[in-house]
């Protein structure tokens, strides 16, 4: 696998190349814990939801939900990211 960032800032943009026969989601998870790049972010204001996706494991504890979600939020300034003072 290759890499390479193409945005630096606080919403960094990555390239990510695999290797020809190179399993997927274990080199993406892979890469995703490698980088700790994790950024959660509340929405406490109604919205729009763009995009939900993930999945759901079940493991020792029962099941567990693993969500990615694309909210619309309306009332934010042009440019200004979702938990920012901008």
């Amino acid at each position: 696998m290759k890499w390479q960032q193409v945005q630096d800032s606080p919403d960094a943009a990555y390239v990510v190349v695999l290797d020809p026969g190179e399993e997927a989601v274990a080199a993406l998870t892979g890469f995703a814990r490698d980088a700790k790049d994790y950024r959660r972010t509340a929405v406490d204001e109604q919205c729009e939801v763009l995009s939900l996706l993930g999945d759901v494991a079940v493991g020792e504890e029962g099941p567990t939900s693993h969500p990615h979600a694309v909210p619309a939020l309306i009332n934010l300034p042009h440019g200004a990211a979702p938990g920012s003072d901008s």
